[in-house]
């Protein structure tokens, strides 16, 4: 047998320690024992395994969420007493900033509410859609609305996700009605209503009382600043 020289072997060793083991494998996927590029399953290749011998494969990391981020943008967790009961008007809405539209088959809310959305619901370009605690009371508007079943939003304040499939949390927020927070939608009226998408969500200063009684479900916000 030829054997390769002391020379050809240091620099096929060093060659390989010098780069993860993960390149050298993936150099010809069709032949996987052929790590050195060269064509030949030979001598270089076996001094590639023998170079990592031994070693802890650590797993890859996962790769970041590739998920698009969904917006909550307004919430009514209150109503006032002159406009109807809790269990009737409550509802949250959500906003897709994207110029796509969002396949939401298995996204779920979390946390303070429990909520899938069932296959087939999506949510459009620039769209807004509703979540409440009663459907009927925000249907035939002209924008989605979704029934959340039992349950409500906690009059003072709780935290609320938005869950990909997999269980990501592609954006929460702990809303309240004291320190900073805007009391007003805390049962006189007004929803609590989002003034800027692309700061934190749970910054009391990113979000304000409506204009409206009731807020604006489904709609640009009365306050939208974006």
């Amino acid at each position: 047998m030829r054997f390769p020289s002391f020379l050809t072997l240091a620099l096929s060793l060093t060659l390989c320690l010098s780069l993860p083991s993960i390149v050298c494998a993936q150099i010809n996927p069709s032949c996987p024992t052929e790590l050195d590029g060269d064509g030949t399953v030979g001598m270089t290749d076996l001094l590639i395994v023998l170079a990592d011998f031994g070693t802890v494969c650590e797993p890859d990391p996962p790769p970041p969420s590739s998920w698009p981020v969904l917006h909550f943008s307004e919430l009514h967790y209150n109503p006032a007493t002159a406009q109807g009961s809790d269990a009737d008007f409550e509802f949250l809405e959500l906003h897709n900033p994207h110029a796509y539209s969002v396949d939401l088959s298995g996204w779920s809310l979390s946390e303070g509410l429990v909520f899938t959305f069932p296959d087939g619901a999506s949510i459009e370009p620039g769209e807004y859609l509703v979540v409440a605690a009663n459907a009927v009371t925000y249907s035939g508007l002209g924008y989605p609305v979704f029934d959340w079943g039992s349950g409500g939003l906690h009059n003072s304040g709780e935290l609320l996700a938005i869950r990909a499939p997999d269980g990501t949390v592609v954006e929460s927020v702990v809303y309240s009605d004291t320190g900073d927070w805007d009391t007003a939608p805390d049962g006189q009226g007004p929803s609590l209503e989002r003034l800027f998408l692309d700061g934190d969500p749970h910054d009391a200063g990113q979000w304000t009382a409506s204009i409206s009684t009731g807020g604006s479900p489904g709609a640009v916000n009365s306050v939208w600043v974006d």
